[in-house]
């Protein structure tokens, strides 16, 4: 899910949400984070390796009902 804060957010990270998407629709590995928050990490089409942190709960914390649903918590580059 996109919002005003979390797609200026990338911008501060220099990741676009184009790239996001490219992570989250192509390979990448998957490990658990914060607060039901999940991290994949993956390459893009550009081979940049980011990591994405997704979350299945809104900004004030409510559960998506629609399986699948996660919103954008950050995205940053990530070192080998």
């Amino acid at each position: 899910v996109w919002d005003d804060w979390n797609k200026k957010h990338l911008s501060i990270h220099n990741v676009t949400i184009e790239e996001v998407e490219e992570v989250c629709h192509g390979k990448y590995k998957v490990t658990k984070s914060f607060r039901k928050r999940i991290m994949l990490v993956g390459k893009t089409k550009s081979g940049r390796r980011l990591a994405v942190v997704l979350s299945p709960e809104d900004r004030n914390l409510n559960i998506y009902k629609e399986e699948g649903t996660y919103y954008l918590i950050t995205s940053y580059e990530k070192e080998v």
